[in-house]
């Protein structure tokens, strides 16, 4: 599959939405919507449903993937061989609170938003138009893509 592919998912996974917008996969989380607006939905946006219940991803008239796992690495594991997702150059490209691309910014422009020890020890800094959530590539970054990569299979056990 491409990297392109887009997801929607239901209320009990949104861990999981979570990782796949670390991966850089465009995944919308319905936290509060009711079987029949996933449903809608779903139908109006032509994503791949992903999952817990039965009823949802026994329908026909929609794309969709029963998630079996309850533990959200091996869902990513999961969902990762089902639909041929891999670590791509677009990890870290995905708010992940709101799914908007992230866009670089201005060390300057974000200085007085930061902790002082990143103020020290980062230089590279992106935002969400979304949210305005600031992310760097410091320690909580490396150990997120090093989690993901043994997911995959992509990494050290």
């Amino acid at each position: 599959m491409t990297d392109d592919r887009e997801f929607i998912l239901d209320a009990a996974l949104g861990r999981l939405a979570r990782y796949l917008r670390t991966l850089g996969y465009d995944a919308v989380y319905l936290k509060d919507a009711s079987g029949p607006d996933v449903l809608r939905e779903t139908l109006k946006t032509g994503r791949t449903l992903l999952t817990r219940r039965r009823d949802l991803a026994k329908r026909p008239d929609i794309g969709s993937y029963l998630v079996k796992s309850d533990r959200v690495l091996e869902q990513v594991a999961e969902v990762a061989a089902k639909f041929g997702l891999e670590m791509t150059h677009r990890a870290m490209t995905r708010c992940i609170e709101c799914n908007v691309l992230l866009e670089p910014v201005a060390k300057e422009d974000v200085l007085e938003e930061l902790p002082p020890h990143v103020r020290k020890t980062q230089s590279i800094f992106s935002r969400c138009p979304g949210c305005g959530r600031i992310y760097w590539p410091g320690t909580h970054f490396a150990r997120s893509l090093a989690r993901l990569m043994r997911a995959l299979g992509q990494g050290d056990e």
